[in-house]
């Protein structure tokens, strides 16, 4: 544990000799402010996965807590993301992502440039750190319980964002407290949009664009927005962190590309008055542009199967053209009325007459599908996905519907991830995904919410 006599918040005054701190004095100083939380996020349900290696190098969660907990992993790589940026590495940061997708040291220079300009004082940099550390305590199942034992509301059907946004104003998340209001309040209206609005899930064309109206509410608050966004960013991050802690994996050009779209679609949406559609049509074109770069067929967004195919490439973060042809492969090879299905929902904005359906974790599952542990083959994956895409029309035509003027509905897939995909049988026969439970129905966007 680190001796100093500086504290976290000291530092901040000094961000130049915070970042240059070792990695394990840095961890223990962000542990010192951070005890309640980051206990917390070692009890924080995760989407799991193990790589066949894992890094020699003792994880952040193994200096803190002498095992391995995901989502202190995930976090706290998330964290040092920031250092590695701030001070230049970026050969570190890419050492651990695959060649073709290597984060160019142009955008890495772009990042370092975003993040000088935008947390310049003290207290953003604390603020900033803050936000970091409480992004995915809402996992926590007893956060949840905690404000039901406070205010007698259960919300554990709720998602992990709007739990948080919720234990927040109860106050029972204490380190935010410590911040100067104006910094308070910004991360509050931060969390507000993130409850109603995901960062990731727009860069994955996972969500709906109705989602997009909670950006409108954002107007007149661009400072809360880019400190949303400067967290976001760092999210990905350390998306992989809980199974590589030596780079920043899941901070590739072709994501990074995605959440600077998202970045200027948000600013466009909250100054310039972008509709939502194109807003979230910014997002199919970039990735389609990046594709067709590598020499993949041209897609038309005007027409619906293309369009719905391009969701599909953006959920899976698809960039490069061996994938791309092995989507394009699955998708055509479709029966008639399951892709006739999907093109139908893939192509539902959101509305109370005609509710868009949100699939949570559906990136998730249809990556660890195609990428199933063990040996296999292109034809194997290409066998894995179309299963996956049977699921999600499944999922996304299953009849049920929550009660009132619900636009989108919200159904999470998290479990099918955990007890199929990532099960023995799934890689003996992943047609089982095909008749995988359906999860419940819950609300995502009500019509009140777009106002």
């Amino acid at each position: 544990m680190s001796n100093s006599t500086l504290f976290l918040r000291d530092y901040t005054n000094r961000p130049a000799d915070l970042f240059a701190l070792p990695d394990d004095e840095f961890f223990f100083l962000v542990h010192r402010d951070f005890k309640a939380e980051l206990s917390r996020l070692t009890r924080a349900y995760s989407v799991g996965g193990r790589d066949a290696t894992q890094p020699s190098s003792k994880s952040p969660s193994v200096i803190l807590f002498g095992e391995n907990y995901d989502e202190v992993n995930r976090t706290l790589v998330g964290l040092q993301t920031v250092k590695w940026i701030m001070t230049g590495q970026y050969d570190i940061l890419v050492s651990n992502q695959a060649e073709a997708l290597k984060l160019s040291r142009e955008s890495f220079n772009q990042i370092r440039e975003f993040y000088t300009s935008t947390v310049k004082t003290s207290d953003e940099w604390y603020a900033l750190i803050t936000s970091i550390i409480v992004n995915d305590i809402g996992k926590d199942d007893r956060l949840a319980s905690d404000y039901e034992a406070r205010t007698g509301e259960n919300i554990a059907t709720l998602n992990h964002d709007m739990i948080l946004l919720k234990a927040v104003k109860s106050g029972l998340v204490e380190c935010l407290d410590h911040l100067p209001e104006e910094d308070r309040a910004d991360i509050i209206r931060g969390m507000e949009l993130g409850a109603e609005f995901n960062f990731g899930q727009l860069a994955q064309a996972e969500n709906a664009p109705a989602c997009l109206a909670s950006l409108v509410k954002m107007r007149g608050h661009a400072r809360s927005f880019r400190l949303r966004f400067s967290e976001q960013l760092l999210d990905i991050a350390g998306a992989a962190g809980h199974l590589d802690w030596t780079g920043a994996k899941k901070l590739t050009q072709s994501n990074y590309d995605a959440y600077r779209t998202v970045y200027e679609i948000g600013m466009g949406i909250i100054s310039e008055g972008l509709s939502l559609r194109a807003g979230y049509d910014m997002v199919l074109t970039r990735r389609l542009d990046l594709l067709r770069e590598k020499g993949f067929r041209p897609l038309n967004l005007n027409k619906e199967d293309d369009r719905a195919l391009a969701r599909v490439l953006c959920m899976s973060s698809v960039a490069d053209l061996a994938t791309a042809e092995l989507y394009n492969r699955a998708w055509t090879s479709l029966e008639d009325n399951v892709r006739q299905s999907l093109r139908k929902s893939l192509n539902i904005d959101g509305s109370v007459s005609e509710p868009a359906v949100q699939v949570t974790y559906i990136p998730a599952l249809i990556t660890q599908a195609v990428d199933i542990n063990g040996p296999t083959t292109i034809e194997m994956k290409e066998r894995a996905l179309r299963s996956a895409l049977r699921y999600l029309c499944r999922v996304m035509t299953a009849p049920d519907k929550p009660a009132g003027p619900v636009i989108v509905i919200e159904r999470n897939v998290l479990a099918t991830i955990k007890q199929v995909v990532q099960s023995q049988q799934f890689r003996e026969d992943p047609t089982i995904l095909e008749t995988a439970a359906i999860p419940e129905s819950l609300v995502a966007m009500m019509e009140s919410d777009q106002k």
